[in-house]
């Protein structure tokens, strides 16, 4: 579809530079903006913690592990059986860091990308040059991403070097886990960007646009989560008491399971804690926000960096599709869009 461009037709090499050239601006444009820096350092600040804490832990793992398992009346105590990895440290950042300072760094990013440019007429005449609509609004978001991909990145590489520094050599599958998980915390970071980007396009004034972002943002991390537990409460009912009959329980088990998948696909930070966990933990089986319970395989299993991945695969095709589902709105809004 051609768009205000008077040309009747265009070479692949002229979509091709064009759109690298949108892409290029928007991507340098995002790691010289201040609110974009300025976000990148509070991220960074928020992280400290967290990934001290993860330090601590890994080398209070080391040490027990080192002094070997604890025998108790009921077996072997699992603390200490298992050698530490070092994807372990970052087990706290997707909940502690990026599922809400990240969020709110990708909407600062996206929530004024059309709307600012619409409301000053600069978009207008960007149309009025050789460009055509779809290759604007494909590089504005490729820039975008790109931006978060080379924050999210870079972060991790310097992570690895104080991971080295503290004395912490990663194995071949501790690299893997960690690169899935950065892969997660931007399908993670670009849902939010690509929700921003199309109310942008869909609101005309930046100030709505803005406020508009802040209650989609209210209602996916508060709203969504207290619907939840409101149907766990409706659905599931009253938890068994001690000495219930093993069928009731499992059915009470089965219907909590289900609102707690449901609820979490719609709830997009417990779904990225998910399946951060997942990549971060391979051995992990069942996490239930609801009641806040976690299960792990036996500590004498081994597991290999994708099997937990594997065992949540919808909740991973939902973090990747929805920022695709996004973004196919705002390409077909932004070529609708009247800009006279």
């Amino acid at each position: 579809m051609i768009g205000d461009n008077p040309s009747p037709t265009r070479s692949n090499r002229s979509t091709g530079s064009g759109l690298l050239t949108v892409a290029r601006k928007e991507f340098t444009d995002h790691l010289t903006n201040r609110t974009f820096l300025l976000f990148a350092v509070l991220l960074l600040v928020v992280c400290i913690i967290p990934f001290q804490q993860g330090l601590a832990g890994y080398h209070a793992k080391a040490q027990a592990y080192a002094e070997g398992p604890i025998i108790t009346a009921w077996g072997v105590e699992e603390f200490g059986s298992v050698p530490p990895a070092a994807a372990d440290v970052y087990s706290g950042l997707p909940r502690a860091a990026f599922s809400t300072t990240g969020a709110i760094l990708a909407i600062a990013m996206g929530f004024d990308l059309v709307s600012r440019e619409r409301q000053s007429g600069s978009l207008k005449l960007l149309l009025v040059r050789p460009l055509f609509r779809d290759q604007i609004i494909t590089g504005k978001a490729l820039g975008g991403i790109l931006a978060l991909t080379t924050l999210v990145f870079a972060g991790l590489a310097a992570s690895l070097g104080l991971l080295l520094v503290d004395g912490i050599v990663p194995g071949l599958d501790d690299l893997v886990m960690i690169a899935l998980f950065g892969l997660v915390t931007v399908a993670f970071l670009s849902f939010y960007f690509s929700l921003a980007l199309m109310i942008s396009t869909m609101v005309p004034r930046t100030g709505k646009a803005f406020l508009y972002a802040l209650v989609a943002f209210f209602v996916f991390t508060a709203l969504v989560p207290a619907a939840g537990a409101v149907a766990k409460d409706v659905v599931c009912g009253p938890h068994p008491p001690p000495g219930t009959d093993f069928s009731e329980r499992d059915a009470y088990q089965a219907r909590l399971e289900l609102v707690n998948s449901v609820v979490t696909v719609f709830a997009p930070q417990w779904n990225y804690e998910l399946v951060a966990t997942s990549a971060l933990e391979p051995r992990l089986t069942g996490y239930t926000f609801i009641e806040g319970s976690i299960m792990h395989l036996p500590y004498d299993e081994t597991a290999r960096p994708t099997d937990a991945l594997a065992r949540f695969w919808q909740n991973v095709l939902v973090l990747f599709m929805a920022p695709l589902v996004l973004f196919g709105i705002v390409f077909i809004a932004f070529q609708r869009m009247d800009i006279r």
